[in-house]
């Protein structure tokens, strides 16, 4: 059976920060302490936007008043799935369980070696 990569998008909500910095680096430490040690092969980054009018890739972060909306990705291996759809939902299903009330997107699913 196959090998796939999933990557997975993810909206985390950071409140109380002082900059898009800050928010980054909260948002990511919050995912990593709720997945690891369970899941500390998931691999979590902040993902990145593209502008409509410049084209221009910025961090995919929304600030106002304290309050960001950090747009994180996940990157997970899946072993021995039996397709791309089964892959993803194993992968959706093991990082939703540990990031409740998260909303989780499937980005991307690629076979590996």
């Amino acid at each position: 059976m196959p090998n796939y990569l999933v990557v997975l998008q993810g909206a985390w909500i950071v409140r109380n920060a002082r900059t898009i910095k800050d928010a980054m680096n909260i948002a990511v430490a919050e995912a990593g302490k709720r997945l690891h040690p369970d899941l500390d092969f998931v691999e979590i980054d902040v993902g990145v936007t593209q502008c409509p009018k410049c084209g221009e890739n910025l961090k995919s972060v929304f600030m106002v008043a304290g309050t960001a909306l950090v747009g994180l990705i996940f990157e997970m291996k899946v072993f021995n799935a039996q397709s791309k759809e089964h892959a993803a939902r194993i992968a959706k299903s093991e990082i939703g369980k540990r990031l409740q009330r998260v909303p989780l997107e499937v980005l991307e699913v690629v076979e590996i070696d």
